[in-house]
């Protein structure tokens, strides 16, 4: 079977990555206003557009975190996180990349262009709006994850040392208005970065439709818990014009340089690492659904035959499976395998799911078909008739909407596991069992705040949990 990425902008391997010094924490994230770093402003974007698709594709967090909590993946050998044994020591990594790799570089980047006299104010406006689209996508990406978050007062650790969290309901507000407004200021017609801009090669109305198809995933990310909000972003992002195929896919195309190559590539081979195995969830229900995509997912045992591993295993549990069970296929940690930051797939079960709730008009059941279709071509399953007879064997149920989005959303989001956790928080289904082994009485529904923030910023971390290390409390949107 062919597998297929939709490679449409590629990396940019002449554009010098710049590296951030790395910091203990936020706190340390000291920036000379006046002469902020002597790069141009497109190097500090090409960084911060690598490294945050680094982050949410790593190891640490995709494969060794959420593609555990959802049960695509299990640990064959070394199994803690399979069981939930955790605490605050494990995302420090992935907190401080994000806040000094990546928001910290496009701040930076901002300010650089509106002090650039050479732009004029079309390339500067939409200059500026790419970047706050990524930095709305960025910070999405931390309070889906961790829950409150330093935001107002966070990148301005000359004036605030020891920055506020601010609530997870006030920063989704925030970054609603946000890409709003950032959507709204792109203009066509005028120019935006000529080189170095990884994900569409600076192409305005690309980003147009990117930043009202991520508007649309916050919008209905909250859709239960502020209806009407969510009813008024989820209008103006279908309004505004989202992906309309897979030729529109949002992607971050990882190099074969095995410096910038896909992370689960350098884990794999550059690391010579073998810990995880699919899981007999991921294969066992895509068997019983008939569904084409496992042949992609993972590679046979030396039997021929894909054998998943029991979720959640002790340690000698599991290595004493490890030889007979299955493991993710090459396909899948390919060095240049990219990176899903928003799919067509994505925005049809998304439009699917609007029209069911009456936001929309439409049929529902279409655009579920159209983004079982999309999932399917992306992977490289092309047969008209065998997609055909998919759908009508796992048809869309419109008095159980949520368990069809939620198995069809859980599928199409293999490898892209923190938009899988996020789904299956919000809409239950798949419904997973908490393994026998596990260290904590349900399937984590957040991260524990990183060591950093406990030990150096604990007096803000303290305002609002005195349980930094909890995996158990539902983050605000997630009231099912």
């Amino acid at each position: 079977m062919k597998f297929i990425f939709q490679y449409k902008y590629a990396l940019l391997l002449s554009v010098l990555f710049v590296g951030a010094t790395a910091c203990d924490d936020i706190t340390d994230l000291n920036v000379d206003p006046n002469n902020p770093i002597d790069v141009p402003a497109i190097n500090l974007v090409t960084e911060a557009e690598y490294q945050v698709n680094r982050v949410l594709w790593s190891r640490g967090y995709n494969a060794e975190w959420t593609m555990l909590c959802v049960q695509h993946w299990a640990q064959n050998e070394y199994a803690e996180e399979s069981r939930y044994t955790v605490d605050g020591n494990n995302f420090n990594v992935q907190w401080v990349d994000f806040y000094s790799d990546v928001l910290r570089e496009l701040d930076v980047a901002e300010q650089m262009i509106n002090d650039d006299e050479t732009l004029n104010e079309g390339q500067r406006a939409n200059q500026t709006a790419i970047i706050e689209i990524l930095m709305v996508h960025t910070f999405h990406s931390m309070v889906d994850a961790y829950g409150d978050l330093p935001y107002t007062e966070a990148l301005k650790s000359i004036e605030f040392p020891l920055p506020a969290y601010d609530t997870q309901q006030s920063i989704y507000m925030d970054l609603l208005a946000r890409m709003e407004v950032a959507v709204n200021s792109l203009d066509p017609t005028a120019g935006s970065f000529s080189s170095g801009e990884l994900i569409y090669n600076g192409d305005v109305d690309m980003w147009r439709k990117l930043g009202n198809s991520l508007m649309m995933r916050m919008a209905m990310r909250i859709v239960d818990v502020d209806e009407s909000t969510a009813k008024s972003y989820i209008a103006k992002a279908a309004e505004g014009g989202m992906l309309e195929s897979n030729e529109d896919n949002a992607l971050f195309a990882f190099s074969d340089d095995p410096n910038i190559a896909n992370p689960l590539f350098i884990d794999a081979t550059i690391n010579n690492r073998d810990d995880f195995a699919v899981t007999d969830v991921l294969v066992n229900n895509l068997t019983d659904m008939g569904d084409p995509r496992l042949g992609v997912f993972a590679a046979p045992t030396n039997s021929g035959d894909i054998v998943g591993m029991p979720y959640g295993l002790t340690d000698g549990e599991a290595f004493a499976l490890k030889s007979t069970t299955s493991r993710p296929s090459g396909l899948v940690r390919e060095a240049t395998a990219p990176a899903v930051i928003m799919d067509y797939a994505e925005v049809k079960f998304l439009e699917a799911e609007a029209v069911q709730r009456g936001v929309l008009t439409g049929d529902a059941a279409a655009a579920y078909a159209e983004g079982v279709e999309a999932s399917m071509n992306y992977w490289g399953i092309t047969d008209e008739a065998a997609i055909a007879n998919y759908v009508a064997a796992n048809p869309y149920d419109a008095n159980n909407w949520k368990e069809s989005l939620g198995w069809q959303k859980w599928i199409a989001f293999y490898m892209n596991g923190p938009q899988a956790w996020a789904e299956w928080r919000r809409l239950d289904y798949p419904q997973l069992e908490v393994p026998a082994a596990a260290t904590n009485d349900v399937i984590p529904v957040r991260l524990p705040y990183p060591i950093s923030e406990q030990t150096r910023n604990n007096s803000s971390l303290q305002a609002v949990t005195s349980t930094p290390n909890d995996l158990s409390s539902k983050l605000w949107w997630d009231v099912n």
